[in-house]
């Protein structure tokens, strides 16, 4: 083997990282749709209307740093029970992907401790679709 044959070698190698490397960084098709406030709000209004109803949203915390899990922190209360204190809620929404790829939000879980740090209550197994209108649009 001459150094030719070395040389082209390392080249070849040094550009198959640098075609690699450059196309981890390429976006990987469509871009995930946005959850906006409006959208996260008129879900959790719809999902069990004669239980709960959104009296304040607060706003989303960033579960993750890839975007995909955003908690939505929003006083609720009773609508059919005007004595109830209204709760303060952790609504968990997660961005999970269909069989063609396609992204979309789903509320997975609302969770308080009005109850007290020690006792946690709500709904921690939920699937329930975000509204396609709702999610597109900006916050």
């Amino acid at each position: 083997m001459g150094v030719s044959t070395i040389r082209w070698n390392q080249l070849a190698l040094i550009t198959a990282i640098m075609v690699f490397i450059g196309g981890c960084g390429l976006p990987s098709g469509a871009a995930a749709p946005s959850l906006s406030a409006a959208a996260a709000q008129q879900t959790l209004d719809n999902w069990n209307p004669q239980y709960c109803k959104v009296v304040e949203f607060y706003g989303f915390y960033k579960a993750d740093a890839t975007g995909s899990e955003q908690v939505a922190y929003v006083l609720m209360a009773d609508p059919s029970d005007r004595a109830q204190k209204p709760t303060v809620y952790a609504a968990r929404f997660q961005l999970l992907y269909s069989k063609d790829g396609q992204p979309r939000w789903f509320l997975t879980s609302l969770l308080t401790h009005g109850s007290g740090l020690t006792r946690r209550q709500g709904w921690d197994n939920l699937i329930i679709p975000v509204k396609e209108g709702g999610a597109a649009s900006s916050r």
